[in-house]
């Protein structure tokens, strides 16, 4: 078979010896570590409402990967990144008591990031989920699954503690352009404001940042690098890390004994084009992966501690909720009779109406931020949810002239779509629209215009504290 003359090129592409710097001896310490995370047994797949399948094999094998951090003053900070759909708030709670637990991890010192890969596993775990399948054994291998999630998150955190040796950690970064704004206005009268189709006219963050982790004899232990896309250019019935398994693989192919991170950034209104299918897969991760290498042969700075790690939350409020009566009339109404009324959405207005009545609907949502200072060479912010780009970029914006900054998306609690204030005013699918397929957490209503001020001053906040 000819193989693509990108893939040919990659794989000729020889280790690029990294840049000199003007690096101090290294003053941290840092261990990497991986493990497999495909499922074993019969799951279904995640990501597209529409494909309810069992996965027919497997393409790529799905990992989680974990990079622990240590500056000379002790403190430590871990990082671990999975090829999954999303981070659910069970599974990053359990992880992180057993890291406390077992290493002395504070919570503030453990990060979850999703690739949001579609070619995933499903994950549930609430009793409210299970009750719509009607195949027990779907249940069953959900929660072997999670169970088993959280055993293997939490042995590598351990391995790469263990590991920690002595190392120069370096930022940089580059730009790659396949990432595109996939919310198009609708010029038609009827249905949704917003298409689901590219608009090269739309924002979009092309910044690709790289953490590179360096040993004393030179050679890279770790990369971890970042882009604001989603990954959803392929929509097989198999297991696949998408774009961001091609770049991580392509990276480490070119450099032997790396381990490579991909950090998913604020990407809930981008898409990757052209899509579908695995040639523009492996296109856009052969793309983002000569991002990585311009990065790590460009200007680069030197980072120096101390390390410091922070973890608040921010309340979220919601707009007005239905009442039981409007529910239960809504529910009354004959299925089909109305085009609008979906089959998504009135299951959403059913499970309202159990909780309403249980008296469990929730009336806010706690949203975690996290922040980590790298002394004043770097400051990671990492946002939770599917975070929509407005708010890297804005966070760019306000905290342009202090230390370089990294903002991530779809970190430790990916509860549902983040919209800016913008994108819920225009409405569409990442507006709200998409809130009616969550049930882990289910949300009374649309979130209330008020979430980006509460998100952009608690993180701005956070980010300026010394």
């Amino acid at each position: 078979m000819k193989l693509p003359i990108f893939l040919v090129l990659a794989g000729l592409m020889p280790a690029v010896a990294l840049p000199a710097t003007d690096a101090p001896p290294p003053q941290w310490r840092a261990g990497a570590a991986r493990t497999v995370i495909t499922p074993t047994e019969p799951m279904y797949l995640a990501g597209f409402a529409s494909r309810v399948v069992i996965a027919e094999g497997t393409a790529m094998d799905l990992q989680a990967k974990a990079l622990a951090l240590e500056d000379d003053r002790g403190t430590r900070f871990v990082m671990v990144t999975l090829d999954l759909v999303e981070v659910a708030n069970q599974t990053r709670d359990a992880v992180a008591a057993q890291v406390q637990a077992k290493f002395g991890l504070p919570n503030e010192a453990l990060l979850l990031n999703c690739s949001h890969t579609h070619c995933g596993p499903e994950l549930r775990f609430t009793e409210e989920e299970f009750s719509e399948l009607k195949d027990p054994q779907r249940r069953e291998r959900c929660l072997r699954y999670n169970a088993g999630l959280v055993e293997k998150i939490t042995g590598i955190v351990g391995e790469s503690l263990q590991r920690l040796e002595p190392v120069t950690l370096v930022y940089g970064h580059a730009r790659c352009g396949f990432a595109m704004n996939r919310r198009l206005k609708n010029e038609k009268p009827s249905g949704e404001p917003f298409l689901n189709s590219p608009n090269p006219d739309g924002v979009v963050d092309h910044d690709v940042p790289v953490l590179s982790v360096t040993r004393a004899d030179k050679s890279l232990a770790a990369v971890v690098f970042g882009y604001a896309c989603h990954n959803t250019t392929m929509s097989i019935k198999e297991w696949h890390g998408d774009y961001a398994g091609h770049a991580q693989r392509i990276i480490e192919e070119a450099h032997p004994g790396t381990v490579a991170l991909f950090m998913m950034g604020c990407g809930g209104d981008q898409n990757g084009y052209p899509r579908f299918g695995d040639l523009f897969s492996q296109r856009h991760g052969q793309s983002l992966a000569t991002a990585v290498e311009a990065a790590l042969q460009a200007k680069a700075r030197p980072l120096s501690g101390p390390l410091k790690t922070a973890w608040d939350t921010v309340r979220l409020d919601y707009q007005p909720p239905p009442t039981e009566e409007e529910l239960q009339k809504r529910l009354a109404t004959p299925q089909g009779s109305d085009p609008s009324y979906s089959i998504y959405r009135r299951d959403w207005d059913r499970r309202r109406l159990l909780a309403l009545q249980k008296g469990s609907l929730r009336d806010h949502y706690d949203y975690p931020i996290q922040v980590v200072h790298f002394g004043n060479d770097l400051t990671f912010i990492g946002l939770s949810g599917e975070t929509c780009v407005d708010y890297s970029l804005r966070l760019k914006r306000e905290l342009a002239g202090s230390t370089p900054l990294w903002v991530a998306g779809y970190c430790n609690d990916v509860l549902a779509y983040i919209p800016s204030k913008r994108v819920l005013q225009e409405g569409g699918y990442e507006a709200g629209t998409s809130i009616v397929y969550w049930s882990n957490p289910l949300h009374p209503n649309f979130f209330d215009p008020s979430l980006e001020e509460r998100i952009m001053g608690r993180a701005v906040g956070m980010a300026r504290q010394p």
